[in-house]
């Protein structure tokens, strides 16, 4: 059996803590009832609500003071996230005021018990939604760090370029490798590196608009000290999710003497892979977030929305953001990608293969 949500009602006035009990009198919640802002804060410590409403005149605290001590006493650090509706009458109340504190909503008196099961329903919909939100973005930056982490941590070259040629990134063991820093090799042209200069650039141009990868290219790269390195190479084109060219990848390693190792086909689709997770959190991610963010938390919150069919849309929105987190889930949990050609050419990560 699913498990109650619980909702603790505070307020002063018992015909509206007789509503409240009568509201959620229907399965689905649990509902504790305070008369004082001191009973309140026992039964927030004792049952842990989901939920709480609170009315903004209480005998002890008004309900800012009330959520200033919420937040600042530790004993409640792990409540952080419960929502809390502010009750208000004749609109003696600035609603922006307590929005700007943390307040979830803000519900008007006088209202039916049917009102306010309704509210409460709105707003742990819209209060989902903002949890998901975070823990997507949460997800999202884990999801980076990792993938910044393997970039960083490769003993390979791995360098990234625009469609003219400039570098817009390249890793430690670049750095390494090259000599230079980060900073001094961001924003200039490869061709300035290979021995050969221009020519082989467009010699390499050339191969990736026939073969659209190049695998254990030899070539000959300039240092800072003006020493040269011989380098195995595999490059390919990287596309953005509408499939239109940005640029070029590459990863490399140093060849010592005769000792030449050729890059593993397999091997070299995975550090790329890398790369095209890019792609993939576009291409899988936003497309669902744009109607949470751009809806979800205005219209679930507000009151004087009662139209059955808007209803019915914002839970659409609901189900969009759980979603998101079965994707954002699933992407920051790959250890070893996998990709896949989803148009003629560009390639992503496959989060359902990847494990």
């Amino acid at each position: 059996m699913k498990e109650k949500k619980k909702i603790l009602y505070i307020d002063k006035e018992r015909k509206y803590r007789n509503r409240a009990k009568m509201a959620f009198n229907n399965g689905r919640y649990s509902c504790s009832v305070a008369k004082t802002g001191e009973d309140g804060f026992y039964i927030l410590d004792t049952e842990k609500p989901d939920l709480v409403v609170l009315n903004y005149s209480l005998m002890d605290y008004t309900g800012e003071e009330f959520y200033t001590r919420f937040l600042s006493d530790p004993i409640y650090k792990n409540l952080r996230d419960v929502p809390f509706i502010c009750l208000t009458e004749n609109g003696n109340v600035e609603r922006s005021k307590l929005y700007n504190m943390g307040f979830s909503a803000c519900l008007g008196k006088p209202f039916s018990p049917k009102e306010l099961n309704e509210f409460v329903e709105d707003v742990m919909a819209s209060h989902q939604v903002k949890m998901e939100e975070v823990r997507f973005w949460e997800t999202i930056h884990e999801a980076k760090d990792f993938l910044e982490r393997v970039v960083e941590s490769s003993v390979d070259s791995i360098i990234t370029t625009d469609r003219r040629g400039v570098i817009t990134y390249c890793n430690r063991a670049s750095e390494e490798i090259l000599g230079y820093t980060f900073e001094e090799l961001v924003g200039q042209r490869v061709s300035q590196f290979l021995e050969k200069g221009p020519t082989e650039l467009l010699r390499i141009s050339a191969l990736l608009r026939k073969l659209k990868k190049v695998q254990n290219y030899r070539t000959i790269l300039i240092r800072k000290n003006k020493k040269t390195i011989m380098m195995n190479v595999s490059i390919s084109l990287m596309k953005n999710g509408d499939g239109k060219i940005i640029g070029a990848l590459g990863i490399g390693k140093s060849i010592f003497d005769d000792d030449f190792t050729e890059y593993d086909l397999n091997e070299s689709d995975r550090l790329a892979a890398v790369v095209e997770t890019s792609v993939a959190v576009n291409h899988a991610v936003n497309n669902p977030l744009v109607p949470i963010l751009g809806n979800a938390q205005f219209l679930l919150q507000d009151e004087k929305i009662k139209d059955e069919d808007v209803r019915k849309r914002l839970r659409i929105i609901v189900k969009n953001a759980l979603r998101i987190r079965d994707i954002t889930q699933k992407l920051a949990n790959i250890t070893h990608p996998v990709t896949k050609e989803y148009l003629k050419g560009t390639r992503m990560l496959d989060i359902d293969g990847s494990t």
